[in-house]
C-alpha cells in the first residue's frame, strides 16, 4: 500500500513539473509557426531558398520533438535554430526583392495571368531560372543574380502571353478542333474558315497588345460561335451522305421551324409548295403586318395616356353628361384623383418615416463617433505624457491616424540593430500600441540626406524591419496587421542643413491606423 502511494505521489509531482514545460514548448512552437508563416507569405522559399530550406527542416524537427515529447534542451535547440534561419530568410528575402526589384514585374504579371496553371511547363522553366537568380543573390553574387534575372524576364513575359492566349483562345481552339473532327474541313469549309479567321484576328490583337482583352474576347467568341456552327453543319451533311432520305428530312426540319414562327402569327402553313422564297416572303409579310399593328397600338396608347393625364389634371369636375364616354371619363377622373391622393399620402408618410429613421440613425452614429473620438483623444493625451521630448513625439497625420515619431530611437552608423538602451523606449511604444487594440501598424524608417540615396533607402528599410520584428514578437501581431517600409531621406521633417535638423530626420515613425 505504501509503495503504491509513493508511486502515485511521484507521478503527481512529475506531472506538476511537466505541465509548465509542455506549455512552454507549445508557446515557443506557436511563435516559431507564426514566423514560418510570415516567411511563406513573403515567398522566402523563392527569394531565400537556402536559408528557408534549413529553417523548414529545423521546423519539422522541432515539430517532431514537441510531438514525441523530447527533453526541453533538444526542443529549445531545434526551435532556436529554426527561428534563426527563418529570420535570416526573412531578411534575405527583403534584400533579394530590393536587389531584383526591376525584374519582379514580369513574374508578377505572369502569375496574375494564371500562367502557373494555364501554361505550367513554360512557367516552371521560368521559375527555376528565377530561383537560380535568387540563389546567386542569397550567396552574395549580386551581379550574377542580376544577369540571371535579366535572362529569365523574357521567359516570364512569354508565359504571361501564352497564358493570356490560352485563357482567351483556349475554348475557341477546342471547338475548332472538334469541328474538324466532325468533318467541317470537308462539309462546312466556309463556316470553318470564318471561325479560323475570327480566331486569327483575336490572336493578332493579343500579339499587338496583350492587354487589349475586350476586342480579342469578342473575336474569340465569334470564333467559338462559328466553330459550333461548322460542327452542326458538318454533322448534318455527314448524316445526309449516310442516308439518301436524310435530304428530305433536313429540308422538313427547316420547314417545321419556319412553320413554328408562322404559327405565332396564326398562320398554319407557309407556301412551301411554291418554293422557299415564297415561304420566306410570306413570313416577312406577316412580321411587317404585326409591326404595323404594334405601331398603331403604340399610337393609341399614347393618346390614351395623354387623355388620362388631362383627366387627372382636371381639379373641379364639370357637368355630368349622359354620354357613356363622358361619364366614363368623369368616373375615371374621380378614381384617378382618389388613387393619386391615397398614393401621395402614403408616399409622404413613408418619406417622413424614412427621414425620422435616418435622423435617429444619424444621431446614434454621431453620438458613437463623438464617444469614439473622445476616447481616442483621451488615449492620445495619455500617450503623449508617456514620451519624453528627447524620446520623440506623438501627433496626428493628414489621415487623422496617430504617428509615434521616435526621433530618440537611434542606431549606430550604417547599422540596423536595436540597442539595449532603447528597449525602455520600445516598451513604452508597446504600451501605447496596446491602448489602440485592433489597429493596423506601419513602421517607417527615415534618414537624413547624408550619403548615397540608395544606401539610405536600404538602411532605413532594414531599421524599420527590425522595429517591426520587435513589435510583432512582443505583441504577437499577425503579419497582415503590421508592415514596414523605408523611405531614406525622401520625407524630412526638418532641414538637413543643420546637425539638429538631420538628427530629427533620422527617426522611426510608427503609424497607428484605426
Amino acid at each position: 500500500m505504501k509503495t503504491r502511494y509513493a508511486l502515485l505521489t511521484g507521478l503527481f509531482v512529475l506531472m506538476v513539473f511537466l505541465i509548465p514545460v509542455r506549455s512552454q514548448d507549445n508557446a515557443l512552437f506557436e511563435e516559431l509557426t507564426k514566423i514560418m508563416d510570415s516567411a511563406r507569405v513573403v515567398e522566402a522559399d523563392i527569394f531565400a531558398p537556402k536559408a528557408f530550406a534549413v529553417a523548414e527542416k529545423r521546423f519539422e524537427q522541432s515539430r517532431e520533438a514537441v510531438g514525441v515529447g523530447k527533453n526541453q534542451k533538444s526542443i529549445d535547440s531545434y526551435v532556436s535554430e529554426a527561428r534563426e534561419f527563418a529570420e535570416n530568410a526573412l531578411k534575405a528575402t527583403e534584400v533579394c526583392k530590393l536587389t531584383l526589384k526591376d525584374y519582379l514585374p514580369p513574374r508578377d504579371k505572369a502569375r496574375a495571368a494564371k500562367a502557373p496553371t494555364l501554361v505550367p511547363d513554360i512557367y516552371q522553366r521560368a521559375e527555376l531560372m528565377f530561383i537560380k537568380a535568387t540563389q546567386s543573390v542569397e550567396a552574395g553574387n549580386v551581379k550574377g543574380g542580376l544577369q540571371q534575372a535579366e535572362k529569365v524576364a523574357p521567359l516570364f513575359a512569354e508565359a504571361e502571353m501564352e497564358a493570356v492566349r490560352v485563357d482567351i483562345l483556349g475554348t475557341a481552339d477546342k471547338l475548332i478542333a472538334k469541328a474538324i473532327s466532325d468533318g467541317a474541313d470537308k462539309f462546312a469549309l466556309s463556316t470553318l474558315d470564318k471561325a479560323r479567321t475570327a480566331r486569327a484576328k483575336a490572336d493578332a490583337i493579343l500579339t499587338d497588345n496583350r492587354y487589349e482583352r475586350q476586342a480579342s474576347i469578342q473575336e474569340a467568341q465569334l470564333a467559338e460561335y462559328e466553330a459550333r456552327h461548322a460542327s452542326n453543319i458538318a454533322q448534318a451533311v455527314r448524316s445526309l451522305n449516310r442516308n439518301d432520305q436524310a435530304w428530305e428530312k433536313l429540308m422538313l426540319v427547316y420547314e417545321i421551324q419556319m412553320n413554328r414562327v408562322a404559327g405565332s402569327f396564326d398562320k398554319e402553313y407557309l407556301p412551301f409548295d411554291k418554293g422557299p422564297l415564297e415561304a420566306a416572303d410570306t413570313l416577312i409579310s406577316l412580321i411587317e403586318a404585326q409591326k404595323k399593328v404594334n405601331r398603331e397600338l403604340s399610337n393609341t396608347l399614347d393618346k390614351v395616356a395623354a387623355r388620362n393625364k388631362a383627366t387627372i389634371a382636371r381639379i373641379a369636375p364639370g357637368q355630368i353628361e349622359d354620354e357613356p364616354v363622358k361619364l366614363a371619363e368623369y368616373l375615371d377622373s374621380l378614381v384617378a384623383g382618389l388613387y393619386v391622393e391615397k398614393r401621395t399620402l402614403a408616399e409622404d408618410i413613408m418619406t417622413e418615416k424614412k427621414k425620422l429613421e435616418e435622423l435617429e440613425k444619424t444621431h446614434e452614429e454621431v453620438a458613437a463617433e463623438l464617444d469614439k473620438r473622445q476616447e481616442k483623444e483621451e488615449k492620445f493625451k495619455k500617450a503623449k505624457q508617456m514620451l519624453n521630448p528627447s524620446e520623440g513625439e506623438i501627433l496626428y497625420d493628414a489621415a487623422n491616424d496617430i504617428v509615434l515619431r521616435l526621433s530618440g530611437l537611434s542606431f549606430d552608423v550604417s547599422k540596423s540593430d536595436i540597442k539595449d538602451e532603447h528597449i525602455p523606449l520600445l516598451e513604452k511604444v508597446v504600451e501605447i500600441i496596446k491602448m489602440f487594440p485592433g489597429s493596423k501598424l506601419v513602421v517607417e524608417g527615415h534618414t537624413d540626406d547624408m550619403g548615397e540615396p540608395s544606401a539610405n533607402l536600404q538602411l532605413s528599410d532594414k531599421r524599420a524591419y527590425e522595429v517591426m520584428k520587435y513589435l510583432r514578437q512582443t505583441l504577437l501581431i499577425p503579419s497582415d496587421d503590421i508592415r514596414s517600409m523605408g523611405f531614406g531621406s525622401e520625407k524630412p521633417v526638418a532641414s538637413n542643413k543643420t546637425a539638429d535638423g538631420r538628427a530629427k530626420n533620422r527617426r522611426i515613425d510608427i503609424i497607428i491606423m484605426q
